[in-house]
């Protein structure tokens, strides 16, 4: 038996434990309905048919146990909880072969409907600590419709600044996804996410928090593996974080992890800056680069398809469909890969492809979104060919081109974009000539050059102050 075990056949046949114990509830639930529709004079020929059903009822339940008993091995599971779902499941397996034997040899005939009814209760007790044990003790009561504690729902903040970032930010992430396997009933790794003082403590492999550092830290690390990975948390099949849910701790561990903070209180690093700003609820207190209508969300397999080439797809707003895109970790996005925005171009309100591969030809499409108007190229390979496509986005209200091979030629075709807003153009060939120029035809525009000192024009206002002492 030991050699067996060490071999991981234990574990191997130990999860097929959620499969095996579905058979035994079905099987031995018909057996008892026909059992009792058999005691009506109509129905009695459905006697015949108990003895088979019970056989194959009990021979899933004993298949169930032992599996159940395998997996219990692997460890993790609040102790006392585990106890009681292997002692009721061995009940089921006794009390169904009792029957078996009842029936046979027609024995206590009175009985056996009583009988069967016992057996059914501890089936009932056995599956709802089962699914405990699976799902977390307030599994059915998180859902209750009646005035119930219910399951959390995303946050929408007029002053994210005020929110809590730990209870607030935090633990409702890790409520949803994480508890279900780390809570008091359920010590998956030996490790508890409910409560900071479990956090911090860590699971059988050690801590769980690294000196600030996500990238260090198991309990972002793990979160980022690949769906293959057996390491990777949630497991596949399970309800996955979203880019919004792995931005907020990702920030909150780089920040140290606190538990009794604001979000004012902590610097905010312009990723998750823009997580706050889809934090916001529509109508109230919007960014004024978010429309005010309201869309549908985008479609599941078009923010997937984004997904796959390391884009991130977050929304700008709590409820009002829009999204942002950015290209953080997906420096390969290129020309060929804009045709995919063109699926969520209702939607898309903000991009960023900040130091991607996109050139001229992936602004004919992006162009062409109706609802853009964000819009981040800085460190990439845009010429003034691409802004010639790009005056067509009329809508378009904030442009970056920081470092890019922009020249006066390309401002001439902003000079017809007049919801156009700010602008931004370090680093690029533009003169301050062509600046100006553009400043006479849009007057609103904010042009941002990066801080430093452009050539004075004879048209310059020049202010001379005394220097103080």
């Amino acid at each position: 038996m030991t050699i067996f075990l060490q071999a991981g056949w234990g574990l191997f046949i130990g999860r097929f434990h959620p499969l095996l114990v579905h058979l035994p509830i079905g099987i031995l639930i018909v057996a008892f309905l026909l059992e009792w529709l058999s005691r009506f004079r109509q129905l009695a020929v459905l006697g015949a048919a108990v003895l088979p059903t019970m056989v194959f009822g009990a021979i899933s339940a004993v298949a169930a146990c032992v599996a159940g008993y395998l997996l219990s091995l692997s460890g993790g599971y609040d102790e006392a909880a585990l106890n009681l779902h292997m002692w009721m499941g061995i009940a089921v397996a006794v009390i169904s072969i009792l029957l078996c034997v009842f029936r046979k040899y027609n024995l206590f005939r009175k009985s056996w409907l009583p009988v069967s009814a016992a057996m059914i209760v501890a089936l009932s007790v056995a599956g709802h600590y089962g699914g405990n044990l699976t799902h977390g003790e307030d599994y059915l009561t998180a859902a209750w419709p009646f005035g119930g504690k219910k399951a959390p729902a995303a946050a929408a903040f007029k002053n994210i600044d005020d929110a809590k970032v730990y209870e607030q930010l935090v633990q409702p992430i890790l409520e949803t996804k994480c508890y279900s396997c780390h809570n008091e009933q359920k010590l998956k790794g030996g490790l508890r996410l409910d409560g900071m003082v479990n956090i911090r403590k860590g699971g059988e492999n050690g801590p769980v928090l690294k000196d600030s550092i996500p990238e260090m830290s198991e309990l972002y690390k793990r979160l980022v593996l690949p769906e293959s990975d057996d390491h990777r948390m949630p497991p596949k099949g399970k309800p996955q974080l979203t880019p919004q849910d792995l931005e907020i701790l990702y920030w909150w561990i780089l920040q140290g992890a606190p538990d009794s903070i604001t979000v004012k209180d902590l610097h905010k690093t312009p990723r998750i800056q823009l997580v706050f700003e889809g934090m916001k609820p529509s109508g109230d207190g919007l960014h004024p680069y978010i429309p005010l209508s309201q869309t549908s969300k985008p479609g599941d397999q078009a923010v997937q398809a984004l997904v796959q080439t390391g884009m991130k797809v977050m929304p700008v707003a709590a409820d009002n469909g829009y999204v942002m895109v950015t290209a953080i970790n997906a420096e390969k996005f290129g020309n060929a890969d804009a045709k995919l925005l063109e699926a969520i171009g209702k939607q898309l309100v903000w991009l960023n492809l900040g130091g991607t591969a996109t050139g001229d030809s992936a602004l004919q499409i992006i162009a062409g979104l109706p609802a853009l108007t964000r819009l981040q190229l800085e460190n990439t390979g845009v010429t003034d060919q691409g802004l010639q496509y790009l005056s067509t986005a009329k809508q378009l209200k904030y442009l970056n081109l920081n470092n890019t091979k922009i020249t006066d030629k390309g401002l001439e075709f902003l000079q017809k974009q007049a919801n156009l807003r700010e602008l931004f153009l370090y680093g690029t060939g533009v003169s301050a000539a062509g600046i100006e120029k553009l400043r006479k035809a849009l007057p609103d525009l904010d042009v941002d050059t990066g801080g430093y000192r452009m050539p004075v024009l004879a048209t310059d206002t020049t202010i001379w102050r005394k220097n103080p002492a």
